[in-house]
């Protein structure tokens, strides 16, 4: 019952709808070296900042020692640093990947419009 009056619903409000509600959609408008550039300047400030919080999360971790002789909580303990320091490093590669996907996006864009527009 519920469904059927989201559906009704749904469909009173797209046939209400002035023109103007009809947004673009982001497939209209082909992104821009510019957007593209943007983009991988963020992406790689994030991987950048993960990287050194990585790091020093690494750096403490290897210098603090646990001061226990229970070997179920060094087995845990070692399980959550790994954790921590493979999420972190993922994060990071993920943030890198994207820098360097779009910029090389940007590179093909540039190349497509001046050969484009040489013939």
């Amino acid at each position: 019952m519920a469904l059927s009056y989201i559906y009704s619903q749904k469909l009173y409000l797209s046939k209400n709808m002035p023109e103007e509600a009809n947004l673009p959609t982001p497939t209209d408008t082909p992104p821009s070296p510019f957007k593209n550039l943007t983009g991988a300047a963020i992406a790689a400030t994030l991987a950048t900042g993960l990287y050194a919080f990585t790091n020093m999360v690494a750096h403490k971790l290897a210098t603090a020692p646990l001061q226990t002789t229970n070997t179920l909580a060094n087995r845990l303990s070692t399980l959550v640093r790994t954790l921590l320091l493979s999420i972190g490093t993922g994060a990071t590669m993920i943030f890198a990947v994207i820098a360097v996907g779009l910029v090389l996006l940007t590179i093909k864009q540039v190349f497509t419009s001046v050969f484009s527009k040489a013939q």
